[in-house]
């Protein structure tokens, strides 16, 4: 029995249209994937289900019913739910009520919600005190956090909109578990993600959305990652019934593992050297040294002490260190000592605003100078250049340079406050999840980013969760566990599949 139809969806923002007459069916205890370029219309669609967004016109129904919800609110009221990648919940909850907030339970004491939230925490795999604030716990357990409270709703439906991309392959595995748990008790899950791998040993069935329209609704068992990628960014390919993974694989040129295109090469030069870092409690010793030009990876579990390297290299965490040595010149990790300090700039993709005003316009955000200060003609009109060329470089899905960052898609926000930040950034720099929640043709425009920056010398240090991302970017990936680099994986001529298993493998076994 269908749980969920969607009849002839449109949508718009402004000038642009968003969704063109998007239909669809989904089941009752069915997972069905949904994926897209950035842009392509996948979180639009997933905020009109989950009552964040209004339709400019179609119809959907729930149960056979007629289903319009006013709100998010309302359309929980009706039996649909949502996870997003970006969660706001109260700072001043306790995490037991941020579990329960909007149930029947809601209200109750927290002595009486203690065990019960115990439960489903303990379901979503996260060791937590359901005691503990909201505003104390890291953003990245936010959207587990609200899973659990998912779990706690009467929701027939489920909208999980990218909520892998912050989570590590051992938090996935749950998530995964979680959504099935969901199918075999007859609710449905609209699962939206750019990790196709990931995504593909979950699904049912696959919806690729293409300029605001269904081109793809195929049985997952048809797909696989490459053929998916190929079918996300508009390259035709016949889909056979994907092999059992014991079947003999027959050799086809376009099956064989392809390695990643060639980065620009580091140099012999040495740019940073750190000897024995520890962070008190956290860091036990760890030794790294990154040449000029090369992109360097760390991954660990959320208590590996991953974060705390990076912190200690930015300045913001106080450190101690044998030896750190910044292109020849000593330096300390004492965020306090003066001109010595390390302090490498770090980037975060943390909010949804990425550091910038989302009323400013694209033109505003990518010039680098105050507006206003610009007196020479020529130097103007080659800014603006630069802008536009930037814009077509990122594929980036607007009508003008003077539409507000706000308006545009997230991914398209991501890739344009990157390359704003990575403009000016220069030496050796720190980026957390540089791709997060991007797609695959996304995310070799943020590669192409990162070559450039290090063709004129930049290293890189990549702080990230995802294997494709770091699979993709990185010449060395450290596995951080115990508060040490537990392994290094060199990724050399090795296919980005290869990579990607070896850090999987690695990650698990740390």
């Amino acid at each position: 029995m269908s749980l969920l139809e969607v009849e002839g969806l449109t949508k718009s923002f402004g000038g642009r249209r968003v969704l063109r007459d998007v239909s669809f069916a989904l089941r009752e205890g069915e997972i069905v994937g949904l994926v897209g370029t950035n842009g392509a219309g996948k979180s639009t669609l997933g905020d009109i289900v989950s009552g964040i967004t209004a339709p400019d016109a179609g119809t959907m129904t729930l149960l056979g019913h007629a289903y319009a919800p006013l709100s998010a609110e309302d359309a929980r009221h009706l039996g649909v739910g949502v996870v997003e990648q970006l969660v706001r919940i109260d700072a001043e909850l306790t995490v037991a009520q941020a579990v329960f907030r909007g149930t029947p339970q809601a209200g109750r004491p927290q002595t009486e919600l203690r065990e019960q939230a115990r439960a489903l925490l303990g379901e979503v795999d996260l060791d937590v005190d359901p005691d503990t604030l909201v505003g104390e716990l890291p953003h990245f357990v936010h959207p587990l956090v609200e899973t659990a409270r998912v779990l706690a709703e009467d929701t027939r439906l489920v909208v999980l909109d990218e909520v892998s991309a912050v989570l590590l392959p051992s938090e996935v595995a749950r998530l995964h578990a979680v959504a099935g748990e969901l199918s075999r008790q007859g609710r449905g899950v609209l699962y939206i993600s750019h990790r196709l791998p990931e995504m593909l040993e979950v699904v049912d069935r696959v919806l690729v959305l293409r300029e605001g329209r269904i081109a793809l609704d195929a049985p997952s068992s048809a797909l696989d990652s490459v053929r998916l990628a190929a079918e996300t960014v508009g390259i035709p390919v016949t889909l056979p019934v994907r092999r059992e993974p014991a079947a003999p694989q027959p050799s086809r040129p376009d099956q064989a593992p392809v390695p990643a295109p060639a980065r620009p090469a580091p140099s012999d030069e040495v740019a940073l050297q750190v000897r024995n870092l520890r962070v008190p409690g956290r860091v036990e010793g760890v030794d790294l040294v990154l040449r000029r030009g090369e992109v360097v990876g760390l991954t660990g579990h959320r208590t590996s002490g991953v974060r705390e390297i990076a912190g200690a290299l930015s300045g913001e965490l106080p450190a101690l260190s044998d030896e750190a040595v910044l292109h020849g010149e000593p330096r300390s990790l004492d965020p306090s000592a003066a001109d010595a300090a390390l302090r490498l700039p770090a980037y975060r993709p943390d909010d949804d605003a990425y550091g910038v005003d989302p009323g400013e316009t694209i033109a505003r955000t990518l010039t680098q100078e105050a507006w206003g200060t610009l007196t020479d003609l020529r130097k103007e009109i080659a800014t603006l250049r630069s802008v536009i060329n930037t814009v077509h470089k990122l594929d980036v899905k607007t009508m003008s340079i003077r539409t507000v960052f706000g308006a545009l898609s997230g991914g398209d926000q991501h890739k344009l406050a990157l390359a704003r930040w990575m403009a000016s950034a220069r030496d050796v720099v720190v980026l957390h999840e540089p791709a997060r929640g991007l797609d695959v043709r996304a995310r070799q425009q943020v590669r192409q980013l990162l070559d450039e920056a290090t063709a004129h010398g930049t290293s890189v240090v990549v702080v990230s969760v995802d294997p494709d991302e770091l699979a993709d970017f990185c010449d060395r990936v450290g596995i951080v566990a115990g508060g040490r680099v537990a392994r290094w994986i060199d990724t050399g001529e090795l296919a980005v599949d290869a990579v990607r298993e070896r850090i999987v493998e690695a990650a698990t076994a740390a």
